[in-house]
Order: C-alpha cells, then sequence, then structure tokens
C-alpha cells in the first residue's frame, strides 16, 4: 500500500501590482487595461503628458500628476559644502 500526501501549492504574487486586479472596481479596470493596453510613447515632459491624457485616463491622471510634481530633492556634494564652510570662516 503506497501512500500519496498532495501538498497545495500557494503561489503567491511576486509583484504588488499581479492582483491588484481582483481588488479593483470595474470602471478602474476598464481604465487601466486602455492605459496598459495602449501603445508606449516617447515623451519628454510625463507631467504635461498626463495632463492632455486627463479626460482619457481621469483617475490614473490625476495620481500622475501627484506624484510626479513631487518635487526632487536636491544634495549638495561634500567637496561643495566643505568648500563653501572654508569661505565662511
Amino acid at each position: 500500500m503506497s501512500l500519496c500526501i498532495q501538498t497545495a501549492v500557494l503561489t503567491e504574487p511576486t509583484n504588488i501590482f499581479d492582483s491588484i486586479m481582483d481588488i479593483l472596481p470595474t470602471s478602474n479596470t476598464d481604465e487601466l487595461h486602455r492605459y496598459l493596453a495602449a501603445d508606449v510613447k516617447d515623451v519628454k515632459d510625463g507631467l504635461m503628458w498626463w495632463y492632455e491624457q486627463r479626460m482619457l485616463f481621469p483617475r490614473l491622471s490625476c495620481m500622475a500628476r501627484d506624484y510626479l510634481s513631487i518635487p526632487g530633492e536636491q544634495v549638495v556634494s561634500f567637496h561643495l559644502s566643505d568648500a563653501l564652510k572654508a569661505l565662511i570662516l
């Protein structure tokens, strides 16, 4: 008599966005599907592109404009800051 034990293999998403389609309402998934199905374009100004696409992707464009409008952080190099300290002292 042989005993065969089967184990269920649970696969977890490897990316946090893998299961996003399961939790979004249908109207949001339609917008996301349209965006993901669109051709990739070479865009120089991402903020302007999302502004121009606001009628086609209203929710995504709002999210993208919020994210892309966060100002970058400016970091002064140590060498420059040392030079400025020497000038001040």
